[in-house]
């Protein structure tokens, strides 16, 4: 039912009835996670893309034939492609690598990105220190040539193409988008710059990949921030939220010197600008923390 605002929520409303006669339930606090109640198939759906998770093919194929009741499907039993992301698994050390080749190269063709006659190895512009001063300075103002409306949708497409593939595969492009992105409203020339900037990383480092171990449930979370590093002197806050192996005492509170946990891919990465202007370095650490 194509231009029918609601279509989408009549399909979905309709497949989790049709999945529920068959015995699989979607979980309580994550949308799009379902489970079955006996046979242990757990899958993701996203659109119309179903990421299965089974023990014994016989499970499987008994969630196929639920699914063809009422559409037309396809399978791929190796599981190396979902929503866009190439799936490489190692069964036998127990990792998998998930990467999305090509991807640049179409976003490089569609923008019409030259390749970059310098090798570009940083996604965003570098503030060098001033060592020896007092007080820490904000960034000073923006005045150059603000862009047309032709830049202006050129920017957001370009934040919107390469988004998608720094939230999946290349977390460290975020900060670049993030400074980008608060800038849509009212870019400039520099702005464009910094776009440009961004597209000739990628065109030096079109192809990355995110490793994930077998672990243990143990959340993880790394966190920091950059302390008046942004406009109107405001800090960027990053978190890298992991899963890895419980420590070997976990009745034992951790110390300082304690080998950090076993690193693992990110189930999750926080890397904005946060609102407040806040009064120090250690402030913004906990305002980044909390």
């Amino acid at each position: 039912m194509y231009g029918l605002p609601q279509a989408g929520k009549i399909a979905n409303d309709r497949l989790i009835k049709h999945l529920a006669e068959h015995g699989y339930e979607q979980a309580q606090h994550t949308h799009g996670l379902f489970t079955h109640k006996t046979n242990g198939v757990v899958f993701t759906l996203v659109v119309d893309d179903f990421g299965v998770k089974n023990v014994g093919r016989q499970n499987a194929e008994h969630l196929m034939a639920s699914l063809r009741k009422i559409y037309s499907i396809t399978a791929d039993w190796t599981g190396s492609k979902y929503i866009g992301l190439t799936l490489k698994w190692d069964y036998k050390a127990r990792l998998c690598d998930i990467s999305m080749p090509d991807y640049i190269d179409k976003a490089l063709q569609r923008f019409e990105v030259p390749t970059p006659t310098r090798a570009q190895h940083s996604p965003h512009a570098w503030l060098p220190p001033v060592y020896g001063t007092g007080p820490q300075l904000t960034k000073p103002i923006d005045d150059s040539t603000p862009l047309d409306k032709k830049g202006l949708t050129r920017l957001q497409q370009v934040i919107g193409t390469i988004l998608y593939y720094a939230r999946a595969v290349y977390n460290t492009m975020l900060v670049s988008l993030g400074t980008l992105a608060s800038k849509q409203s009212a870019a400039t020339e520099a702005t464009s710059a910094g776009t440009m900037q961004l597209l000739n990383y990628c065109a030096k480092h079109p192809v990355a990949a995110v490793r994930f171990h077998a672990s243990g449930m143990q959340l993880a979370i790394d966190s920091n921030v950059s302390y008046l590093s942004k406009s109107e002197a405001r800090s960027r806050v990053a978190g890298y939220h992991f899963l890895t192996d419980a420590p070997l005492n976990p009745d034992k509170a951790p110390k300082p010197d304690d080998a950090p946990p076993p690193f693992n891919g990110p189930v999750h990465i926080l890397s904005e600008i946060g609102a407040p202007v806040l009064a120090s370095a250690a402030e913004a650490e906990f305002a980044g923390l909390y």
